[in-house]
């Protein structure tokens, strides 16, 4: 009875534990997190697409981790040197998982965030998520002027510290014809960047707003309005 009564618990402690994980990134990864208002059809699969691929992928991952670690705990104080097998063995998944689909995951998270429908505060919620993956992306997309989300891909790089964005950025700050708010923009996200090269053009800028008093009434307004 008593071993009817364990492997009862086991087995359940393995549904529970599925059941975390599946619904944790159901609701991490669920469309509606990003879709808040009537869109045209295209956005709204380009974003259930994106969000089910992000789902498989951190599902898939993490429900074999959280499988092997349950197996290593349970197994420790009967076969040690198999458990600490499998501990290494989670490990080896996680990375490796994270260097293969990290390209996937990127473009997901870059298409949600070109397509998505919330309001201003959360628009760079999906390249934090991302993390340094999708900032690479984003440096092409802020030498496009035309890009439509330009303005938030430069203030998502200062937020996630993308540190080779420091000079696209600053090469955008120096640019007299950019856009008032842009160079505002990337001025801050080079100050929360804070490497060699954001120091750099940020000490150049600061020449020119000795003698330029809109320019500086102008940054510390987006300095105010725009906290890291």
């Amino acid at each position: 009875m008593k071993k009817l009564i364990e492997v009862f618990f086991i087995v359940l402690a393995f549904i529970v534990a599925n059941a975390f994980v599946y619904l944790f990134w159901w609701a991490f990864t669920d469309s509606g997190n990003y879709i808040w208002e009537p869109v045209s059809t295209f956005r709204l699969i380009t974003v259930e697409h994106a969000c089910a691929k992000i789902f498989w992928i951190n599902y898939t991952t993490w429900s074999i981790v959280v499988n092997l670690f349950l197996i290593a705990f349970l197994s420790y104080h009967y076969y040690t040197g198999f458990s600490l097998s499998l501990a290494l063995l989670i490990v080896a998944v996680y990375f490796a998982s994270n260097y293969t689909f990290a390209s996937q995951l990127a473009q997901s998270y870059l298409a949600i965030f070109e397509n998505q429908a919330v309001s201003a505060i959360f628009l760079t919620e999906p390249i934090k998520r991302g993390g340094d993956d999708v900032g690479s992306l984003l440096i092409a997309t802020i030498r496009d002027t035309s890009y439509a989300r330009r303005e938030a891909a430069i203030k998502a790089l200062g937020e996630i510290q993308y540190e080779p964005a420091a000079e696209h950025l600053g090469r955008i700050l120096l640019n007299e014809n950019e856009p008032q708010k842009i160079r505002g923009l990337s001025y801050l996200a080079l100050k929360s960047i804070d490497n060699n090269m954001s120091k750099k053009y940020l000490l150049l800028f600061s020449q020119l707003l000795l003698t330029n008093d809109k320019e500086r009434a102008a940054i510390k307004k987006l300095e105010k309005d725009n906290e890291y």
